[in-house]
């Protein structure tokens, strides 16, 4: 009961600087892994999944499934030890469970040597009488597209977020809002790289999606501030801010919660697929809960103890204190 009576009646914009610094440690250390593992180039320095690089692209379905380390050793045989591997279902369009390989690109007697490989060992499933067997080859260029659209699909929402906030709120209210989308957006980037888990498309779903998650946690302690700050408005701002978060704290981890717990399960029993997804939506979700209280709130607080009226309050009030 103190614990909760404790986060209840927490000074929480009082202690500003401590949860910047959480913060700047936290996407720092990812930073750091990303420009050392990237050999100075940031971008470069996540494990990127196959839809991202360039190479010979392989989509195979067998008569018999075999497991994944039987695949590689059978291509390690065949000399293409480096060659990366993910179990995939519906192989192109049947309900077949495949696999899809991705080597450094291949001449056309390299692909013939794969390809025999593969059906010696496990003979190529032919559902219809024709091989569930594809191949391409993919462009560097591909590759830098498909990073550029995701770029590109992150800052297309984070405008129209600003837009939003800014039109509903003010502009004050929007920067706290952007900078917590940032924050969430650079956490989850930022413990990709420190893991090395790999990115897919599906973690470029799972981010934006993550993107939409925060900014409700943060819309919701910012209506809560916009009706406090005329009943409250002999109070000193930080203060104010502190009773919105008090009021809402139920509601942001009750919804935090809710979300979580059908994400954890995904996380541990989905396919490969849903795993990559599920595992950013949990990264984003509790940097997202942790964002709207601990980062855009108290950025906001900054930007409006600096506006006349609430630094007289904010003076006045150390003021009594002494």
């Amino acid at each position: 009961m103190n614990f909760f009576r404790r986060i209840y009646s927490f000074d929480y914009m009082g202690h500003k600087r401590w949860w910047f610094t959480i913060s700047a440690i936290i996407i720092g250390a990812g930073l750091i892994s990303m420009f050392v593992k990237g050999g100075g180039n940031p971008v470069q320095g996540l494990n990127y999944g196959l839809e991202f690089k360039e190479g010979t692209r392989v989509t195979v379905a067998f008569e018999k499934q075999p497991t994944l380390g039987d695949v590689r050793q059978i291509l390690a045989d065949a000399g293409y030890a480096d060659a990366q591997i993910q179990e995939t279902p519906n192989v192109s369009g049947t309900d077949l469970k495949g696999f899809q390989i991705q080597t450094t690109t291949l001449s056309t007697t390299e692909q013939d040597k794969v390809k025999q490989a593969l059906n010696d060992a496990f003979t190529i499933a032919k559902p219809s009488g024709t091989e569930v067997y594809s191949l391409e080859t993919v462009g560097a260029t591909f590759g830098r597209q498909v990073v550029s659209s995701s770029i590109k699909a992150v800052a297309i929402a984070l405008l129209l977020i600003l837009i939003y906030v800014t039109f509903r709120f003010q502009w004050k209210f929007a920067v706290g809002a952007i900078a917590a989308e940032i924050h969430d957006l650079l956490i989850v980037v930022g413990i990709y790289s420190l893991t090395g888990r790999e990115v897919t498309t599906a973690t470029i779903a799972a981010v934006l999606t993550i993107l939409g998650y925060s900014l409700y946690d943060t819309v919701i302690v910012y209506d809560r501030i916009r009706e406090n700050q005329p009943k409250l408005s002999r109070m000193p701002y930080g203060d104010m801010v502190n009773v919105s978060i008090w009021e809402t704290l139920t509601r942001s981890i009750n919804t935090t919660m809710i979300v979580l717990f059908p994400v954890l399960c995904l996380d541990l029993f989905g396919g490969a697929t849903l795993k990559d997804f599920a595992f950013a939506l949990l990264v984003g979700i509790l940097s997202g809960a942790y964002s709207s209280i601990f980062v855009a709130s108290p950025i906001l607080t900054v930007f409006k103890e600096r506006e006349p009226q609430n630094r007289k309050l904010k003076l006045a009030a150390r003021s009594d204190q002494r």
